[in-house]
């Protein structure tokens, strides 16, 4: 992590090095921070991979800002972090991280939706850009350091580069003040009650987190050190969630569908923990009870552990007991994937649909992740041309979802060069070296790339447009 807090205490100092005539940061100078920000984060921490969780995070987050958010200055953009922590937070620029623990303490879309609106409602009021300002009096190389380490959690504050008694003793100002957080709490709900969630799900999370000892924040809940929450202002939330229950409003959601929602929760926990650390006490609860949910998680963390013939099997009996939806018969067939048996994917995938009472957004969800899975198979069994129609179709019309999906640029290239489609093969790679933070090599492809496009093409532009960014 050294190197991480080296590098955003450059960009930052450099950043904060303007005429004292400016009170806040600028939006380029934002935008500028956030990118930066990512690529190191990128570099030095993983996120969920997954098509399928990514997109469902994804979509949630574009419901708020769609029909919650009237005007935003910021494109924003949201990334799952792989730590069981349990944390959130905005970075300048609209990026919006969420630890992949989150999901533990979540009951439903509607609590998922209040996490998301509050961080877009600190970004919206600028929260962290008037705190940079207030920084500029202060030793830049510490603060910053010390709000870099709040913000990411994992690691005791302590331990962040350049970090003194003094720093230490800043970290009260670091944190979101009363007021901030009431004016997050009241705008994140009218983003809230405007998307078509229910205000109460900011409520029970809240709550939930209340409950939690100074031990276990310490611990596993570090949100909770830049978003104090003490008793007033969780009354604070009730009265305006009470306000907000008196209008006819008619509440939506994306996965209405709780079932789904608990699939979700379940696939993020086993991708977020160690298998081997959850094996033991999956199976232990089996035999105590024989509950569905449990073999399905089970067979989960067996794909994962490499014992692919026991993981069909659970996962095939625990499909016979849950209900009748064909989401799971999508996890059967990645585990057949993850088994190198491409033949049965694509036996399965072919008779699959989304089921019809499928909320739009989810069926489109749903068809990404098929579609995935179907190039991924067609691909190892040696089609790559049928592998290329699906994973192109998959880029344009999931460009953003597909953000930081190193795997999927990996493979994409692989495809291409098998095709000799050089130009594009480089243009993957590129994106997949950029998204682990080895930079050179990115530009090296980016080159590469550039050699065998034609000049008027798009990607020819697209590919102008990386090498730009990662020479600024």
């Amino acid at each position: 992590m050294k190197k991480f807090f080296q590098i955003f205490l450059i960009i930052l100092f450099n950043l904060f090095l303007i005429s004292s005539s400016y009170t806040l940061i600028s939006l380029e100078e934002e935008e500028k921070i956030g990118s930066q920000v990512l690529k190191e984060i990128s570099s030095q921490k993983e996120f969920i991979r997954d098509v399928e969780i990514i997109s469902y995070l994804n979509a949630v987050g574009e419901k708020l800002v769609k029909y919650g958010v009237k005007f935003s200055p910021f494109k924003f953009k949201f990334f799952l972090i792989k730590d069981n922590t349990f944390n959130a937070f905005s970075v300048p620029g609209g990026y919006i991280f969420v630890n992949s623990g989150i999901f533990e303490d979540l009951d439903s879309e509607d609590e998922l939706a209040g996490i998301l609106s509050h961080e877009i409602a600190h970004n919206l009021c600028r929260h962290v850009a008037k705190k940079f300002e207030k920084l500029k009096k202060m030793q830049i190389t510490t603060t910053i350091a010390t709000l870099t380490a709040m913000l990411l959690g994992g690691e005791k504050i302590g331990e962040a580069v350049g970090i003194t008694s003094t720093a230490l003793a800043q970290t009260k100002l670091l944190a979101y003040s009363r007021s901030e957080e009431e004016e997050a709490d009241r705008v994140g709900l009218e983003i809230l009650v405007h998307a078509g969630y229910n205000p109460w799900g900011i409520v029970k999370i809240m709550e939930k987190l209340n409950k939690k000892s100074p031990f276990a924040i310490e611990l596993s809940y570090k949100y909770l050190l830049t978003h104090p929450l003490p008793v007033e202002r969780l009354n604070y939330l009730i009265n305006l969630a009470n306000k907000y229950s008196t209008k006819n409003i008619i509440y939506s959601q994306i996965a209405s569908d709780k079932i789904y929602f608990k699939r979700i929760r379940i696939k993020t926990e086993i991708l977020s923990n160690d298998p081997s650390e959850l094996i033991l006490r999956y199976q232990k609860q089996l035999k105590e009870k024989n509950d569905p949910w449990i073999r399905y998680a089970l067979a989960l963390i067996l794909s994962r552990l490499g014992f692919y013939r026991d993981a069909i099997c659970e996962m095939k009996k625990a499909i016979t007991q849950l209900p009748n939806k064909n989401y799971f018969k999508l996890d059967l067939a990645e585990i057949y994937l993850n088994a190198g048996k491409y033949s049965k994917v694509i036996e399965i995938l072919n008779k699959l649909k989304p089921n019809d009472n499928m909320y739009p957004t989810l069926s489109n969800i749903f068809i990404l992740k098929k579609n995935y899975l179907l190039g991924y198979s067609l691909f190892q069994m040696g089609f790559p041309q049928k592998a290329y129609r699906f994973f192109k179709q998959i880029e344009e019309k999931n460009n953003k979802i597909l953000f930081n999906n190193t795997e999927f640029y990996y493979y994409f290239g692989r495809i291409c060069s098998e095709l000799d489609k050089f130009g594009e093969s480089h243009f993957y790679f590129g994106k997949y070296y950029e998204l682990k933070g080895e930079h050179k090599i990115a530009m090296f492809h980016y080159r590469k790339a550039l050699s065998f496009l034609n000049k008027d093409s798009k990607i020819y532009i697209r590919v102008k447009n990386h090498i730009k960014n990662l020479k600024n």
